[in-house]
């Protein structure tokens, strides 16, 4: 499905140049994370939260000239790239992690996030290192693209405000896609971050209010975002599978 610039800006709070910017780009040719894609920014949670963030760090102190400046936006691809080959299984995990690194390496100007990166991902599944992590580790996922701040000439400040906001951002998507994938990924077998809380509706209540917390901090950020991010779950609570699973 479609994602409008008018949806991003009215209903997410999105910057309208940052939104026209997406929205508007091509799919990166040869890219395997938009492999059979046709849309840079579609529905799914995995390409939306790529203007969301892109505004989040706006909103920390990143000039938008250089979070729009094509060499900063296609090493983001790039990653991305390798984590769409490592998802499709055509690189391990710690091939893509070292693929990652080599890309940023001659470009680094946080030597330190760099650091916390390769000692985060030196562990298999991540584990919280100083700032970088959860304690869920299913909600790590995604945790690569982090990769990308320590080429950012920015104060220590503002990169721990993006890393705070990549936090509550990208497990608020991740978690509220689990709650409601549960039934598949335990017939399948699969990763899913409700085992952190528990498969009952013990868990999804505790879930439930992680995220709750989540979208207020987001709120003060960007109250349209925070606003978007309520009424997609208030939308899931109404579903009937919602419903089984929390009185289940």
């Amino acid at each position: 499905m479609f994602t409008s610039k008018q949806e991003l800006v009215v209903h997410m709070g999105v910057d309208p140049e940052i939104a026209a910017f997406f929205v508007d780009r091509a799919v990166p040719k040869n890219n395997t994370y938009w492999k059979g894609r046709y849309l840079y920014v579609a529905r799914g949670t995995g390409f939306l939260f790529i203007p969301l963030f892109f505004d989040l760090q706006m909103r920390a102190g990143v000039d938008r000239k250089i979070l729009l400046d094509e060499d900063y936006v296609q090493l983001m691809e790039s990653i991305m790239d390798f984590a769409g080959k490592y998802e499709n299984g055509e690189m391990d995990f710690d091939a893509h992690i070292a693929a990652i690194e080599s890309l940023v390496c001659i470009r680094v100007v946080q030597p330190e996030l760099l650091l916390d990166l390769k000692q985060y991902f030196s562990q298999n599944p991540p584990r919280p290192t100083g700032r970088i992590g959860t304690e869920n580790t299913a909600l790590n996922r995604g945790d690569a693209l982090l990769y990308l701040l320590t080429v950012l000439p920015l104060t220590e400040t503002v990169i721990n405000q993006i890393i705070g906001y990549w936090y509550l951002l990208v497990p608020s998507f991740l978690l509220m896609d689990d709650i409601m994938d549960l039934q598949e990924d335990q017939d399948k077998q699969e990763e899913n971050s409700l085992s952190f809380y528990g498969y009952n509706a013990e868990g999804i209540r505790k879930a439930l209010v992680v995220l709750d917390e989540n979208f207020s901090k987001i709120e003060v950020a960007n109250p349209l975002l925070g606003g978007f991010f309520r009424r997609s779950l208030e939308k899931n609570l109404e579903t009937t599978y919602f419903k089984h699973i929390l009185n289940g």
